[in-house]
């Protein structure tokens, strides 16, 4: 999946971006597994534009930390981690 306007911080393991299909920012965690993985957050678009600060950072640890639990967590690559609803969401995005 391409985000628009994506931003990467590589060595925080994260990046954002827009995702127009479903009008959401989003943060997006690797997931460090026996094959890496992406988990999909939700975030403002004020969040968005803190890029490069210190305050993004530590969303995205608190999300990454929170997990599939995250009330923001939209979906993950990893279909285990995902209700039904969350991989047609996915697939929406997708297509």
């Amino acid at each position: 999946m391409k985000l628009e306007m994506e931003k990467v911080r590589s060595e925080k393991c994260y990046s954002v971006g827009y995702i127009p299909g479903i009008d959401k920012y989003v943060l997006v965690c690797v997931v460090p597994w026996i094959a890496w993985y992406n988990r999909y957050y939700e975030i403002t678009k004020e969040e968005y534009n803190f890029f490069g600060t210190n305050q993004l950072d530590e969303l995205a640890r608190l999300l990454y930390g929170q997990g599939i639990q995250s009330t923001r967590f939209l979906f993950s690559d990893k279909n285990e981690e995902n209700t039904s609803e969350q991989l047609e969401l996915r697939e929406k995005v997708l297509t």
